[in-house]
């Protein structure tokens, strides 16, 4: 799958829905590539307290639930379709799952395509 057809993908996955005063979801979809070629996707979970979740970290539970830990490539996008970062959260909690991550490319311009390793968001790691 080229990166295109992964923003295609995370775009379409956008369901912008408040589900109740305490409950919103869909505004944030992601597209993980795995190392083992799987893809999968996620959109973000926000609850009161707290208690929700991103898109990323919703893509890479399933990716876990299926066996794989490393990716190789990650498509991440707003409510407005337009390509989005990742959080804080989200790249510590994807280096934690693998130290491969480390060199996980994430796409940060469409036209023409550009990318971004996840160690370049996290320049001076914790665990040293």
């Amino acid at each position: 799958m080229t990166y295109a057809q992964m923003l295609a993908l995370a775009r379409s996955k956008l369901a912008p829905r408040e589900y109740s005063s305490h409950f919103s979801a869909g505004y944030v979809s992601a597209v993980l590539e795995g190392a083992n070629g799987r893809y999968y996707t996620g959109v973000n979970l926000d609850l009161a307290c707290g208690l929700g979740f991103c898109a990323e970290r919703n893509a890479a539970s399933t990716m876990v639930t299926d066996g794989e830990t490393a990716v190789r490539r990650i498509v991440c996008v707003g409510a407005d379709g337009q390509l989005m970062t990742p959080c804080g959260s989200c790249r510590e909690f994807l280096f934690q799952l693998s130290p491969e991550n480390a060199a996980a490319e994430f796409l940060v311009e469409e036209d023409p395509p550009r990318v971004k390793k996840l160690a370049e968001f996290l320049p001076d790691p914790w665990q040293k």
